[in-house]
């Protein structure tokens, strides 16, 4: 399904689309040395982006045939390892970031599927989905399911209230997207609507980004002390004088 949609024009300026906005929602992320997991990252069509942004970068896909996929598009920039996106083979906060593509059919999947993610993210998490509560959303539902989309969708207030729902940290999110599919065409003139208002929760596509809470750092012992307490130096010139008008000067002056 995602090399179908992937191949039409449709898909092609999704895509394009998809990727601006992932790398806009990843920009506050810090990335020199940290590692990023990408679940379900298919035919790893972002592992390179993702790579070029900075990110020491671990995809991991369920099907073979899209996993061998992702290891050539990756071109020796990522690794890609076979894992379900509720079952990860790795350790608590073995990577920096994560970033999970849902592809959970239903609401228990997709919070298992989260569940996992939050337990291998040490700093962050961001969730991608196609939004069921958008206007090409609710376009699809009124053809009858006729307008075909890679994955399943999610309501975005259900998928924020999920996140919220762990109270571990700050929530934001972007969307892209927001026209109707018969807009999804670079020759179409209004084309570009689907990159506006990338801020409200309006576009097919979008992402919530859970910034976890941070450990409180340990505050050095001189800046815990307050001005009062500290001594005022004093001139250089001052001391020369003491030194001068002492009882030993005047003894030396004397004899």
């Amino acid at each position: 399904m995602e090399k179908q949609w992937a191949s039409g024009p449709a898909g092609r300026f999704a895509l394009n689309l998809q990727m601006r906005l992932l790398q806009q929602s990843l920009a506050a992320w810090p990335r020199r040395g940290a590692r990023l997991l990408e679940v379900n990252c298919g035919e790893g069509l972002f592992l390179p982006l993702l790579w070029e942004c900075g990110f020491d970068v671990v995809g991991t896909e369920r099907t073979p045939g899209l996993r061998e996929q992702a290891a050539i598009n990756a071109a020796a920039k990522a690794e890609v390892e076979a894992a379900a996106d509720d079952h990860l083979p790795f350790e608590d906060n073995a990577f920096d970031w994560v970033v999970l593509h849902a592809l959970a059919a239903d609401a228990p999947a997709l919070a298992a599927s989260v569940s996992e993610a939050l337990r291998v993210a040490a700093r962050g998490l961001a969730v991608t989905f196609w939004n069921t509560a958008s206007l090409p959303g609710l376009c699809r539902r009124l053809s009858g399911g006729a307008a075909v989309w890679p994955a399943p969708g999610h309501n975005w207030w259900r998928v924020w209230r999920l996140l919220r729902g762990y109270r571990t940290g700050r929530l934001t999110s972007l969307s892209t997207l927001a026209g109707p599919m018969r807009t999804w065409n670079r020759q179409c003139p209004v084309a570009p609507c689907n990159a506006w208002l990338r801020g409200l929760p309006l576009g097919a596509w979008s992402i919530i980004r859970l910034d976890l809470t941070p450990l409180r750092p340990v505050t050095p012992l001189a800046l815990r002390l307050g001005r009062a307490r500290l001594r005022r130096p004093e001139p250089a010139l001052e001391c020369v004088q003491k030194n001068l008008a002492s009882p030993l000067n005047k003894r030396r002056k004397n004899a």
